[in-house]
């Protein structure tokens, strides 16, 4: 087995430890049928290369360039296919451009290489939002067992933040370098992340640099000079420039895992962030290297803080409606409604307006920027301490450092009685401090407009429950019928909203029916689909066959039916990232089960109470029985809405005996 062991490392290291050069892919890489150190592995990075380099032609720019070869194993590695890259559009033609992209697909046919290139209708672009878009390209003809490699550039002007460079995927990765150079008029501060460390090579080197500026040969008085006589100069200068070679070898594919915010978080990854520069002749000018500092340059842009200011377009439809509120909760629930009532979202993200907020008003739709900060401003108006505060969504990842690109979301709270009420009105569903699962991404940043900020937590306190009321009878032919009750409020009840919004009763009774194990519901009927201070209900009947077993004498079952917890959503060994359950949760329920007549009870499981450490969860399992009656209530509460990963081997093991519990059969004999 040693041998082996050592067959497979070296082969693995020769196959991957080699000089890789664009367009030329080698036989064995083409013929590999399995990852060798991953048999399971759909897919993997065999080398990426990848390099940022400042030039200077009036002002800075950064060009970056990536080369990658990738090997398809199997189908479901074809996503790799298509290559998706951000590009960032300023405004008037200010905006990042790609050029030098060459792509190809390798394999393997009648026992020759055959290479295609990438073709023009295999190339498109996808808006995100109104300053990012995608350009994206898909490889031709890609079959399991393809090699494919491609290169492209982007040359943007905006040096404030440098692209992030990944190194880890969620496919094996064997080889990956990254080469930064910065001359030494510019300083960025590197933030990484991940749990795999990187070797890190600097060096430095005197380069020439071709400047150009405008001078004057004939100054008057004054200084102001003779704008005839300016003239074009042009000079050479030497600087240093620093270059950071980050390479690692041989990363493990990323293991998605249940309840993760967003796997990329983890990812091994660098990104820089501009905090000064100094160009010869001139003064240090300082960027973005503080939160604050943050704050002020988006509350000062034109696209923010004068908007929350603007008022006169609302104030005749919004007075009759406050003259009616008792206190500042009535006024915070009486703006909020109105401007959830008044404006639809368009789906557009950002912390800046497009149009603006009269515009959105008057139209009745705008982008996020646009509702929440006309949200925030009636609530200034009303006379409360409202502030904006910015956010980066779940799928946008987290804002690890100051900056004004990590944020894509704004929303509006109230500082009220010691304490921050958060509001979102782009969904109808929201509720004051029940936000939509997407903005949940750990902390915000509320910024004022004397252009102070403070982080925010984002992550609920409250439990949201789940309760189901079910009143089960048993057939001797393995049925069971009954009827259903089921109460959600908060978080819970805002994702019931949003998932069974304009569905038909025949749509939502499939849903169910699905959502249970494929039993027939009949008479549905709902409660509060759009009264969102109120809990969500719904009531309706329930048939389903093969519902237990009878073998002899006896009948097999376990109580919890189609309600039981039958897997533990936890396998791994151990676990690298935090437990993100969204919102602290409760689930309840309660079963009254009539046994089929001529039985009776002959044994059924015990009650039980687990607990999570530092009570952070807990698992109640309570039963008791009549001659022809169960009764059976079950609570499991988790009490947080994020357990650090050193939490995780004692909340495997407590679903574990959630599981076995849950999963425990009643035994029926005959009478």
């Amino acid at each position: 087995m040693k041998q082996l062991s050592l067959f497979v490392l070296l082969f693995s290291s020769s196959l991957f430890a080699q000089d890789f050069n664009f367009g030329k892919v080698s036989d064995s890489e083409v013929k590999q049928q399995l990852h060798p150190l991953d048999s399971s592995a759909i897919a993997a990075v065999l080398y990426k290369k990848g390099s940022t380099k400042m030039i200077y032609e009036e002002k800075w720019y950064y060009v970056h360039e990536i080369e990658s070869r990738v090997k398809i194993y199997k189908k479901e590695g074809f996503d790799y296919a298509t290559v998706k890259i951000p590009m960032y559009d300023g405004g008037g033609g200010n905006k990042e451009k790609i050029s030098n992209i060459k792509a190809f697909t390798y394999n393997l046919e009648n026992g020759k290489i055959n290479r295609e290139k990438l073709k023009s209708d295999g190339q498109f672009e996808e808006e995100i939002t109104e300053n990012w878009r995608y350009y994206k390209f898909t490889l031709p003809n890609v079959k399991e067992g393809s090699v494919i490699e491609f290169t492209y550039r982007v040359t943007s002007p905006f040096i404030n933040s440098l692209p992030e460079f990944t190194f880890q995927e969620k496919i094996p990765v064997a080889n990956v370098e990254y080469t930064i150079e910065i001359p030494e008029y510019l300083n960025y501060r590197a933030y990484s992340k991940g749990f795999f460390p990187l070797k890190q090579t600097k060096t430095s080197r005197r380069e020439k640099l071709l400047i150009s500026y405008r001078a004057d040969t004939d100054p008057q008085v004054g200084g102001l000079g003779n704008i005839n006589s300016l003239r074009t100069e042009r000079g050479q200068i030497e600087f240093n420039l620093e270059t950071t070679v980050y390479s690692v070898t041989q990363l493990p594919k990323l293991v998605e895992e249940e309840y993760v915010n967003n796997m990329d978080n983890y990812l091994n990854s660098i990104k820089h962030e501009l905090e000064w520069t100094k160009m010869p002749g001139s003064s240090l000018e300082t960027y973005t290297h503080s939160w604050d500092d943050v704050a002020k340059s988006i509350y000062k842009h034109s696209r923010f803080g004068n908007e929350i200011d603007t008022r006169e377009y609302f104030e005749q439809d919004l007075d009759p409606l406050l003259k009616t509120a008792q206190n500042s909760f009535e006024k915070i629930k009486i703006v909020f409604d109105f401007v959830k009532q008044k404006v639809k979202w368009n789906e557009k993200y950002g912390v800046l307006v497009k149009d603006g907020v009269k515009k959105a008003y008057s139209q009745r739709t705008g982008n996020v920027a646009e509702i929440n900060l006309m949200l925030t401003g009636m609530l200034r108006y009303a006379g409360l301490n409202a502030n904006p505060i910015l956010v980066s969504t779940r799928a946008n990842g987290i804002a690890y450092f100051p900056t004004r690109e990590g944020f894509n979301y704004v929303i509006a709270a109230v500082e009220l009685n010691n304490e921050l009420i958060l509001l979102d009105a782009t969904n109808e569903f929201t509720e004051p401090n029940i936000l939509t699962e997407k903005t949940l991404n750990w902390v915000g940043r509320l910024i004022r407009s004397d252009f102070s900020s403070v982080e925010v937590d984002l992550m609920p306190k409250i439990l949201s429950k789940r309760v189901f009321d079910l009143n089960i009878k048993m057939d001797l032919q393995g049925t069971i019928n009954g009827r259903c009750r089921n109460s959600y409020t908060n978080h819970e009840a805002l994702n019931y909203r949003n998932n069974f919004a304009g569905k038909s009763d025949k749509a939502y009774e499939e849903i169910i029916e699905n959502n249970y194990s494929l039993m027939e519901i009949s008479d549905i009927d709902i409660t509060n689909r759009k009264e969102t201070d109120k809990p969500y209900i719904e009531n309706f009947n329930f048939n389903k066959t093969s519902s237990f077993d009878a073998l002899g004498d006896r009948i097999y079952f376990q109580p919890l039916f189609f309600m039981a917890t039958t897997k533990n959503p936890f396998k791994a060994e151990e676990r690298e990232f935090p437990i993100d359950f969204s919102f602290p949760r409760s689930k309840i329920v309660r079963l009254q089960i009539e046994i089929p007549e001529g039985y009776k009870i002959e044994s059924a499981p015990e009650s039980a109470t687990y607990k999570l450490p530092d009570d952070l969860g807990e698992f109640t399992y309570l039963i008791s029985t009549t001659e022809n009656t169960i009764n059976l209530r079950v609570i499991s509460e988790i009490k947080a809405s994020i357990l650090p990963a050193g939490y995780y081997s004692a909340l495997k093991e407590y679903y574990k005996l959630v599981v076995e519990k849950e999963t425990e059969k009643i035994v029926l004999v005959k009478s």
